[in-house]
């Protein structure tokens, strides 16, 4: 079987996504909040409803002994906060629309201590961008600005 890994691929364009991705998902109202966004843009375009809110820390982990690595790593990371950024979208299954987020002195740290425990995984992760996905999907350009400006209309707070 090929990866995306070996093909070099982005892992987020296509949604026969093979491998781990350690994620970071927000707790009490903004979970809540995301929670609810995301369950209502799948019954409204029929997407997937992928049920977690998440920040993808580092995507596309193929070996055997993922947790085990990753239990380490959370001894080495450090607690941070994530801001919104505003949303956006892109022509990728994973990353149809999402709340773009800022990129902190933290997020950037945690982000190259995950690539070096996972370096093999990792080489040829396209950079880092910190987003949380509202809408896995194949959305068209048309649907993805309506649902923008839903969000925005309805300030929601993200």
């Amino acid at each position: 079987m090929t990866s995306a890994i070996e093909k070099n691929a982005d892992p987020y364009k296509s949604s026969s996504f093979i491998g781990i991705s350690l994620w970071m998902c927000p707790i009490g109202a903004a979970g809540e909040a995301y929670t609810k966004i995301i369950q209502e843009a799948a019954e409204e375009y029929g997407t997937f409803d992928f049920k977690v809110p998440h920040v993808t820390l580092v995507a596309a982990l193929l070996s055997d002994n993922v947790i085990e690595r990753a239990r380490e790593l959370a001894t080495r990371m450090t607690p941070y906060e994530f801001e919104s950024d505003g949303i956006s979208g892109r022509d990728a299954y994973f990353q149809s629309v999402y709340s773009k987020m800022k990129l902190s002195p933290e997020a950037i740290r945690n982000n190259a201590i995950a690539q070096e425990f996972f370096e093999e995984e990792c080489r040829t992760n396209p950079p880092y961008v910190p987003h949380l996905s509202l809408v896995y999907g194949d959305l068209d350009a048309n649907q993805k600005e309506e649902f923008k400006l839903k969000i925005l209309q309805n300030k929601t707070t993200l």
